[in-house]
């Protein structure tokens, strides 16, 4: 910066020839006409006094044996010829202090001659010499990095005209490049015009450039991998839109690829069949895994399906699609990942009640026989479930190819088929903007299983008979005499009341479903939709398992216990998803106080209460509620029913891990950080 100031400095002193002996001598006064003063500094001249008060070096002054006398200095030798001082290697050098004259005037009219102009200042030799020696250093580090030189040169201009703030920055480089050490001082740019052209390159296009190369600083590459202002822009990351796109499709892949997508659509539904199929049924009462003796059964088409079956189905499914697009229930407003903000409208328990309605009306008003039913094609309603969710999720497959890119699933645009359809293309899938198929796949699973289990429940409830003398007494006289003479089987009533509870929290505080990964990010292919068609037989199997052989030997000390860890579970996923759900509505709000990480994308990331000591504390409590019944089988053990809650609990495990992986690419080394104050994913101290 010295060397640089100084070239400044001298580039702004014009000297003119000297005409005569005299031009020497008179060369101080010429020198105050033609240094141009700038604010603040002293003027050349005045420096050299202060450095060298002699004209003569102060070497040779100060050797006698090179002291000219008196009569050497009188010579007439000694004087200038009319030749040499017409010479132009006589001309005065900026440098050198000429010697001062009583006549001055000649001088000063040859300086004005020459004067430069504010605008165009002239440079010396020894300046021009210096930037192109810089240009010639600068050219061959370009072949190696070119954009070392371009970086340097806007830094350069930035720190001397102070084009941007207005006034000379102190240290831009440490704000905007980690490799300005290789700068040179030498870089001294003099003219307004130079620099106002180096400025007027776009400085994003320098920085898309440098964002291809390697980067070590982990600070600086999670702040370029942000959106345009600290992350409220189109969603895409720095890093994304610079990547090219075949590396970008390597890396967002799940479930293992291709290979993994297809492996799993064949395994989950013929696990599950197979599951439930060995646990129904008087023949299948025992609920084992044993080979049958005859292969009849899974050679005729009743197996599978049954018209009577298919036609309840179909209107079901109907009629909670129609239920869910009523515009009545509570309406959440929130910005997505995307910073799109989008309006659900959330009336899971509404629907439920309706649908309950229906069934109620069907069994005692038109004394349909539907409970009984639904309880023998359980195995067909499996099926029917399993191939709605495949047509499903080709259906919205399909209709992804005309769906706006801010609304694709960034983990599945890979360009292979078989992986796009099962990962779900469409995050937010909406037919004729009225049916969100999120949301109707999501009632028609949790409605289903609150059927199943208020059907165990209802049949392990024994009401007692009404005495004539109370047949036309008042309603509430008879609701009372019922439950003062109600009988049940209390590990049954136990198992799918705790069931039917765990439904009915869902469906009335689904609306925190608006802050959750599944609604926000989840893709809408086979992926979800065969989960969301397994769910109900996968949670209703261990209730109808411990309904069929009633568990009469279970201690009340046990089926307490179980009570308590399903509460415990309940309160945990609750408390910890309103929590989050009342902080994402409104992080300014009555929240604001929380004890937040904050990230580049400018959002925040709780630490507060139940999520200081796991990242999700609402799978676990969800993994509680699921594994609260499983001490029943102690008492009498099957593998099937424990099969079934080990698989909704890999399912929730696997979640977790996924939402993991998302969140390390997205906030990069602020996620780490944020690991290590809260080290555990689900169990404190475990896991």
């Amino acid at each position: 910066m010295e060397g640089r100031g100084r070239g400044k400095r001298l580039s702004t002193v014009v000297t003119a020839p000297a005409s005569s002996s005299t031009a020497a001598k008179e060369a101080p006064a010429a020198a105050a006409v033609v240094e141009k003063k700038k604010p603040g500094r002293k003027p050349l001249a005045a420096t050299a006094r202060k450095r060298s008060p002699s004209p003569v070096a102060p070497k040779r002054r100060q050797s006698p044996a090179r002291k000219a006398s008196p009569a050497r200095r009188a010579s007439p030798a000694r004087k200038a010829s009319p030749a040499r001082r017409a010479s132009p290697a006589r001309k005065a050098s900026p440098s050198r202090k000429p010697k001062t004259t009583t006549n001055a005037a000649p001088a000063a009219k040859a300086v004005e001659t020459v004067k430069a102009s504010p605008e165009e200042p002239r440079r010396s030799e020894r300046i021009r010499a210096s930037e192109e020696k810089v240009d010639q250093v600068l050219s061959s580090m370009t072949k190696k990095n070119p954009v070392d030189k371009r970086l340097s040169v806007i830094l350069d201009d930035m720190e001397v005209s102070g084009y941007m703030t207005g006034e000379k920055q102190s240290s831009p480089a440490k704000s905007l490049t980690p490799n300005t050490s290789r700068r040179s001082n030498a870089i001294t740019p003099t003219t307004t015009e130079r620099s106002r052209a180096t400025l007027s390159r776009s400085l994003s296009v320098v920085l898309d450039d440098y964002s291809d190369q390697e980067e070590d600083d982990g600070d600086f590459q999670s702040f370029r991998r942000t959106a345009d202002n600290n992350g409220v822009g189109d969603g895409k990351s720095f890093a994304q839109q610079s990547v090219p796109k075949m590396v970008v499709k390597q890396r967002l892949v799940e479930f293992g690829g291709p290979l993994g997508a297809a492996a799993l659509v064949v395994l989950i539904p013929l696990f599950i069949f197979t599951n439930n199929h060995f646990c129904s049924g008087a023949v299948h009462r025992d609920c084992r895994f044993v080979l049958p003796k005859n292969w009849d059964e899974f050679r005729t088409l009743s197996t599978y399906m049954n018209r009577e079956i298919g036609m309840l189905y179909g209107l079901f499914v109907a009629g909670v699609a129609l239920l869910t697009a009523l515009p009545i229930g509570k309406q959440v407003k929130l910005a997505n990942d995307t910073y799109t903000k989008r309006t659900h409208i959330f009336n899971g328990l509404l629907v439920a009640m309706l649908t309950g309605l229906g069934v109620f009306v069907a069994e005692y008003c038109y004394k349909y026989p539907l409970l009984s039913v639904v309880s023998r094609g359980y195995n067909q309603l499996l099926v029917l479930s399993l191939l709605t969710a495949l047509v499903g999720a080709l259906f919205s497959f399909l209709m992804s190819r005309s769906v706006d890119d801010e609304h694709l699933n960034p983990y599945a645009k890979t360009g292979n088929v078989l992986y796009d359809y099962f990962a779900g293309r469409d995050t937010h899938p909406v037919v004729m903007n009225v049916f969100n198929l999120k949301l109707v796949t999501y009632h028609v699973a949790v409605v289903l299983a609150l059927l199943f289990n208020s059907i165990i429940l209802y049949r392990n409830l024994h009401f007692a008979t009404l005495p004539e003398t109370l047949l036309e007494a008042p309603v509430h006289e008879r609701l009372l005499f019922a439950v003062k003479n109600l009988t049940c089987e209390t590990v049954p009533v136990a198992a799918a009341g705790l069931t039917v509870l765990y439904l009915l929290d869902l469906l009335a505080y689904e609306h925190h479903l608006a802050a959750s990964f599944e609604l926000q990010a989840q893709g809408f292919g086979a992926e979800m939709l065969l989960r969301y068609a397994v769910f109900p037989f996968a949670l209703t199997q261990l209730p109808k398992y411990v309904a069929a052989h009633k568990f009469t030997d279970v201690p009340l000390w046990a089926v307490l216990g179980c009570v308590v860890v399903a509460l415990v579970g309940l309160y945990v996923k609750r408390s910890s998803m309103r929590l989050k759900y009342l902080y994402r509505l409104d992080p300014l709000g009555e929240l604001a106080c929380l004890e937040t990480y904050p990230t580049y994308q400018g959002r925040r990331l709780l630490v507060a209460k139940l999520w200081r000591f796991v990242r999700q504390p609402n799978y676990l409590g969800d993994i509680l509620q699921n594994l609260a019944l499983l001490p029943l089988l102690y008492w009498r053990f099957a593998w099937p029913p424990l099969l079934s809650v080990l698989f909704i609990v890999s399912i929730l495990v696997h979640r977790a891990k996924r939402l993991t992986e998302r969140n390390a690419r997205k906030y990069d080394t602020t996620w780490h950080r944020y690991c290590l104050t809260v080290p555990r994913m689900i169990v404190p101290r475990v896991y």
